[in-house]
């Protein structure tokens, strides 16, 4: 009975109820780290971006969401985490709200805090290079958009800078002036068009060119072959714009 009772008694030391709460808190931060990695990654940025839109309504209570008297704890960052995970078609406050039984004020508290604190993926990428995976391992890039990158760098023959881009259908174009993407380019993998010996259909399949600009460009190299940089300039017909982002594209005669 004596072992008994100072067996209680360790157990109601304050040295060990610290040491408990000390662990269990450490506990509760892997948790949180282990949910944060394996989390669909873009669904808290939409879930935090509509209830942005929600505190904007009309129907929003202001003064829940203005409060400052409640506390944040790693707990509750954990049960966000676990509802968007086991919920990842959750695009609302209300449903996030409705799955984790929290004040939709805390809710927004934390993914503010969550998104302050959160580390910022850098990207490094070449478009010359890159397949389809890596294009579309950064955000904002899904695979139409990767494939349509990749289907223009082949009719171009590579790029030259990265605002070509632009000249891409649904292209978002917030992405180049994204700091955390840099986008490099290495001209040495252009493939370039043999003015003086290509096919005419090479020509006008460019996207620089086209039909048009390719009957006249055929009939100019037919009566002043060989051409060269300077005679190409001379072309009349084909505006100066053009011919200097088609340049780079074309190998000519020295």
């Amino acid at each position: 009975m004596v072992h008994h009772s100072k067996s209680i008694s360790f157990f109601r030391k304050p040295a060990f109820l610290g040491t408990s709460m000390f662990g269990g808190f450490v506990f509760l931060i892997f948790q949180i780290n282990y949910w944060q990695t394996i989390y669909a990654k873009n669904v808290v940025i939409d879930v935090k971006q509509d209830s942005l839109l929600f505190v904007r309504s009309k129907n929003h209570n202001y003064s829940n969401f203005k409060r400052k008297d409640f506390s944040i704890y790693p707990s509750v960052a954990l049960k966000i985490l676990k509802a968007i995970h086991h919920n990842p078609n959750i695009r609302s406050l209300s449903e996030l709200c409705a799955k984790t039984s929290l004040d939709s004020a805390i809710i927004l508290h934390t993914l503010n805090d969550a998104a302050k604190q959160a580390k910022v993926k850098k990207y490094t990428i070449d478009l010359n290079r890159a397949d389809s995976v890596e294009l579309e391992s950064l955000p904002g890039i899904g695979g139409k958009t990767a494939r349509r990158i990749i289907k223009y760098r082949d009719r171009l023959g590579g790029y030259i800078n990265k605002f070509q881009l632009l000249e891409i259908k649904y292209f978002d174009s917030s992405l180049l002036l994204n700091n955390n993407i840099t986008f490099i380019i290495d001209q040495t993998s252009i493939n370039k068009i043999d003015i003086n010996h290509c096919e005419m259909a090479l020509l006008y399949r460019h996207p620089y060119i086209g039909k048009d600009f390719a009957k006249i460009i055929w009939a100019y190299k037919n009566a002043h072959f060989p051409l060269t940089v300077n005679k190409f300039n001379e072309i009349l017909g084909i505006p100066r714009e053009t011919s200097v982002r088609l340049t780079p594209y074309l190998l000519f005669r020295e």
